[in-house]
């Protein structure tokens, strides 16, 4: 009877215990067969599940820890609407909700209709698919299902569902993706569906993950697999979408990819993207996404990914079958298809046919080699994995016994294909023999350790691809000398073997397993979250950027905040203030001296803002804010406002510039004395990217004047001052957007350009700082190698995002009028293989200047063509930017001459925005905390969120390492701003972070070991020394030179109070003071909190000194 049937998904599985492969079928409308298995290979129908539904794949686990394996089903739908041109809806309006109340006549109360069709914000029918099914086994092969709504499936909450997800589902897997033990779910779903994520609590109770844990996902998720990629001991997982790899392809097919949502708010949402998507475990239960950063963003309209060591090097690599019987993502075949509906009236037959239209996608399957730690590279064609098929399932078996894994591969109206694993290379096999009913070890986890080869490890599944299911038996590259297997069984229980040799197959009994010894307990948590104490969160009213240039790469509007510490009240104490967007109030808090803060809301802090708040610094008790008018466009009102927080008065000064204020920095340029002031610009309103000059301004017996313009420095978006040079006076560093980082050294007061000889990294190669253009967007400094000068950090795009860029194939941007319409025309491309080509659509870029559809006619001539092919003689008129560098960067000093390098990977991840340069650790070497994301991107591009604010250990000579998930900090918002100070005065370097439309966050050290806390006495109107050098000298041996900065990073100020390291404790602090005075003094033995005036004078500092 199963011959006659239109299967789907198939698992050959034990399902009641009796040692035997037992056969699953999923059907489209007959349900899901049970076939049993008499022991000599002949299968008898037991029993049906999931009647009348369409299955897709399987997965089976065990769920509840009993011993036998229980079911999961995903269903799609036999039918569907789309099939129906002619669809009738009637609808109502409910509580200001639209609702659908009837299809084609009949109410949707209807049992076959229940939960089919919903409303999106748009006002578009959405047609959903049918609930998927989980069947509980009773250990004898009988299944009861559990419903969705009976207390199983709980929300992120942990509330029962009220009703079941209805999904278009096409694959299920159950592994332990949170690493406790037990088996959870992820579920693959298309189209509008969300991928379903369930943490089990080891009972057999799902509750959805929690919105942090994942931030986006995959739009068309279509498989699931999982390995452990990075070798860090947590199972990392890869879902595929159908993205292009090819220039072609992804402006081609990408009919029926709705724009991108661009939410307002924190981005609490969890959205989809239509691109494969790639999760790295943290090891604490969440991941970040990375698949543009490890090459594995596009396959093509892809269904089944498999992890398999192809070449047994240790490391898995990628396999993945492709194509579709309808190019049905065709965008020209799909515009033409709607012209033809719009010409005349069809009938439904007539309708349906169109479909005919598309062409069969015979698309190749794909292959990538995993170059280690998870980067891959596409293999298919040295591999012979890329035959042009429309291929669909695929599974795992050593079809010759050789001891390798050989693919089957199920390609659709066509023979199946079978790849024979030719590798030479040593190996070794495993296969389980559980107790119980779960026969086969379902859920272990076998790990092989050998010298010389990174730790593997692989779990027996069953079910669990796209329609298919493996051999359960794993196989593992071999080393020379003998080896260890240990299993973790789904029980809990270990087998331990040692003496592991290649070349054999081992059979490994769970009888013979033990229990496993308690855990080692995890370390407490380097920093503390304390956001509580300052409760407050950013405001930033929408503006629609995207409206006025629709095709700018990102949103400018949502930007900020910075955060300023600041003692505004002369108390000692650093208190905290947060930057508001238009209609927001600023976040000002006065430190209490004993680890708390109060809100100030007097005076001026109490009124809403009418422009965001740009960077924020402090000297003397007063506060610096910028005011942005990217928004309104005007000069109407300052650029600057200033505050007195302590008296709660506040107003405007300095008159704005034509450009959008950005970074602000304070330092004593010209040697008077006082404190002058830096007002970098962003871009002008409407313009993008265009700027205006940035200014700096003199101070002249406490009043600014009208200040210098610094022209041609472009789109400023950090800025810091800082004694580059060692000459006594400070330099100032820029971060330039779709520039470079600029230099303008200190010559008797004034800024001249300082363009400085570069050594790139690997190479003999030098080039010139101007040439090393970027998307920077932060810069701090800080003496990372201690050898007594500054270097630079600097925050860029990084490697996650489609804003992928290198000196061969550089991102271009042309701006200009090309429309004629008086504005400014954006037009994005890339140099890819030696021709320039756009990176947005043809769909955006014909809706911001309508006279393309004019010169070129489809989409497919668009992705042929040039960007000169495409603009034509206009493209000569506009102006020219390039981007060479999207990593983020340290530039180390080195006197003559700066060296580059790359921070390292985990910082890539993510934008960097916030940089904080301050001794993290306690260990007298200058660490690295950064901030990271950036969510308002434009309607095609995916957000950047795969940051929740990294923390990098210094070694002391300057080489970085990312901290764990130990560190403590977990921020998953829009992450901008960022200052450190010791908020507590326990000697320890806190973090405060500023998140757009998000919470401000603070982060208490509890882990660092304490350090001297000094302060500076400066002189007349610069009292805490704005400018000065200090470092601390144990014996002979002096450590890093750390500066007293007002302003760096990203909009932000770092307290004065600086904290110098006490392992060895010093024996002498020396100090470069504003102008070049130099200074030494001695520090006693005891005591931990000191001050220092200008005659080098220390002296223990209590709360309250002046």
């Amino acid at each position: 009877a199963a011959s006659t049937l239109d299967a789907t998904g198939t698992v050959l599985a034990d399902l009641d215990g009796d040692g035997d492969l037992d056969l699953i079928l999923n059907t489209v409308g007959s349900g899901t067969w049970l076939l049993s298995n008499d022991g000599k290979g002949r299968f008898e129908r037991r029993s049906l599940l999931n009647p009348g539904r369409c299955g897709a794949s399987l997965a089976l686990a065990d769920m509840e820890g009993d011993g036998d394996l229980d079911l999961y089903v995903v269903n799609y739908r036999m039918f569907t609407v789309r099939d129906d041109p002619e669809a009738r809806y009637r609808m109502s309006n409910q509580d200001g909700r639209t609702v659908i109340l009837e299809y084609n006549g009949r109410s949707v109360e209807s049992p076959d209709l229940a939960g089919r069709f919903s409303v999106s914000a748009r006002g578009r029918v959405v047609e959903n698919g049918e609930a998927d099914a989980l069947y509980q086994n009773d250990g004898k092969g009988v299944f009861t299902l559990v419903p969705f709504t009976g207390g199983a499936f709980r929300d992120e909450s942990g509330q029962p569902l009220k009703q079941p997800p209805f999904d278009w589902g096409l694959s299920v897997i159950f592994r332990d993706l949170n690493g406790d033990g037990t088996p959870d779910l992820y579920v693959c779903n298309d189209f509008e569906s969300p991928d379903r994520i369930w943490w089990n609590n080891g009972s057999g109770v799902f509750q959805a993950a929690p919105l942090d844990a994942i931030r986006h996902t995959s739009m068309f998720s279509m498989g699931i697999d999982v390995a452990d990629l990075n070798r860090d001991g947590h199972d990392d997982f890869f879902v595929v979408d159908m993205l292009g790899r090819t220039h072609r392809n992804r402006h081609v097919q990408i009919g029926g990819v709705p724009p991108y949502e661009i939410p307002a708010g924190g981005g609490e949402e969890r959205l989809q993207y239509a691109n494969n998507t790639l999760f790295f475990s943290r090891g604490d239960g969440t991941f970040s996404e990375t698949a543009w950063a490890n090459g594995l963003e596009a396959s093509d309209w892809s269904w089944t990914p498999v992890f398999l060591d192809v070449d047994l090097d240790g490391w898995e690599d990628l396999l993945v079958t492709n194509g579709h019987e309808r190019d049905a993502m065709n965008a020209d075949v799909m515009e033409q298809s709607e012209v033809l509906i719009a010409q005349k009236k069809r009938t439904k037959t007539e309708l349906l046919q169109l479909n005919k239209m598309f062409a069969r996608l015979n698309s190749p399957n794909a292959s990538f080699r995993n170059k280690g730690g998870g980067v891959f590279e596409d293999s298919s064609s040295q591999w012979g994995f890329a035959s042009e098929e429309v291929s669909h399932g695929m599974c795992l078996a050593d079809l010759d016994g050789d001891g390798d894994s050989d693919v089957i591969v199920n390609n659709l109206n066509g023979p199946a294909g079978i790849y024979r694993n030719d590798v030479s290379k040593p190996r070794v096999g495993v296969r389980l023999v559980g107790q119980g009913g779960n026969s086969r070890g379902v859920g272990a986890r076998i790990s092989l350790l050998y010298a010389g080869f990174p730790a593997q490890s692989q779990a027996i599944m069953a079910g669990g691809r796209y329609v298919s299911s493996d051999a359960p038996e794993r196989t593992f590259a071999a080393g020379q000398q003998p080896g260890v297997i240990e299993v973790r069984w789904r029980s809990g229980k270990i087998t331990r073997l040692e003496g592991i040799e290649a070349g054999y197959l081992y059979e490994i009994h769970e009888k013979s397993s033990l229990d496993p010894t308690p855990s080692t307990p995890q370390p407490a948590a380097w920093f503390e979250d304390m956001s509580s104490l300052v409760p407050y969160r950013h405001r930033d009213e929408p503006f629609a950027d995207l409206q006025r240039q629709p095709l700018l790469p990102w949103q400018l509007a949502r930007l900020g905040p910075g955060v300023c510490w600041t003692d505004f009240n002369g108390d000692g104490w650093p208190d905290l203030v947060a930057g508001a967007g238009r209609a927001g109030m600023l976040g000002v808090f006065q430190n209490d001296g004993r680890g708390g803060f109060a809100r100030l809301t007097n005076g001026s802090l109490s009124r809403a803002l009418g422009r965001d708040a740009a960077g924020i610094v402090s000297a003397s008790g007063m506060l610096f804010v910028g005011s942005a008018n990217y928004e309104d466009g005007t000069t109407n009102g300052g650029a600057i406002r200033v505050y007195d927080p302590a008296r709660g008065a506040g107003g405007e000064s300095v008159m704005g510039p034509v450009a959008s204020t950005g970074p602000l920095a304070l330092a004593d340029v010209d040697n008077d004395g006082d404190l002058d002031l830096f007002i970098g610009t962003r871009a002008v309103a409407g313009r993008y990217p265009e700027s205006a000059p940035s200014r700096w301004l003199r101070n002249e017996g406490g009043r600014f004047s009208a200040g210098e313009s610094i022209p041609g420095l472009g789109l400023v978006s950090g800025a810091v001052f800082s004694d580059l040079d060692g000459d006594g006076d400070p330099d100032l560093a820029l971060a330039c957007e779709w520039g470079s980082v600029r230099l303008l050294r200190n010559n008797r007061g004034m800024l001249e350009p300082w363009n400085v000889s570069v050594s790139l990294p690997g190479t003999e190669t030098r080039q010139s700082l101007d040439k090393l253009t970027g998307w920077w967007r932060s810069i701090a400094s800080g003496d990372l190698d201690g050898d007594g000068r500054l270097d630079l950090v600097v925050g860029n795009q990084g490697l996650n995002s489609r804003h992928q860029t290198s000196p061969e194939q550089p991102w271009v941007l042309y701006h200009g009028d090309l429309s004629g319409a008086g504005g400014v025309d954006l037009v994005e491309g890339r140099i890819l293989g030696g021709r320039e080509v756009a990176q947005r659509s043809w769909r955006m870029m014909r809706a911001s200047m309508p006279f393309l559809s004019e010169r070129v006619p489809s989409y497919e001539a668009f992705a042929q063509s040039t960007l000169q092919e495409i603009l034509g003689e206009r493209l000569a008129a506009a102006k020219r930017l390039e981007v060479q560098w999207s990593v983020s960067i340290v530039l180390f000093n080195r006197g003559d001459t700066w060296e580059l390098r790359a921070l390292p990977r985990e910082a890539q991840l993510a934008p960097v925005f916030g940089i904080c340069v301050a001794d993290l650790d306690g260990d007298s070497d200058d660490d690295l905390f950064l901030a990271q994301n950036l969510f308002p991107m434009n309607l095609e591009f995916p957000r950047c969120d795969a940051g929740r604010g990294l923390v990098v250990l210094n070694d002391g000579k300057g080489g970085l390492a990312a901290a764990g998930p130990n560190a403590g900090i977990a921020a998953y918002g829009d992450q901008r701003g960022c200052a450190w100070s010791d908020y507590d005065g326990d000697g320890r370097v806190d973090i405060a972070l500023a998140q757009n439309s998000g919470s401000l966050k603070l982060f208490r050290n509890r882990a660092a070991k304490p350090g001297l806390t000094v302060r500076l006495r400066g002189g007349g109107n610069n009292p805490s020394a704005v400018g000065a050098g200090i470092r601390a000298i144990a014996g002979e041996k002096p450590g890093p030179i750390k500066e007293v900065q007002a302003g760096s990073g990203y909009l932000s100020q770092n307290s004065s109070v600086v904290i110098l390291g006490s392992d060895p404790r010093p024996t002498e602090i020396w100090v470069r003071w504003p102008g070049g005075k130099e200074t030494r003094s001695s520090v006693p033995a005891e005591g931990r909190d000191f001050i220092i005036d200008t005659e080098g004078k220390l002296a223990p500092w209590k709360t309250g000194t002046p």
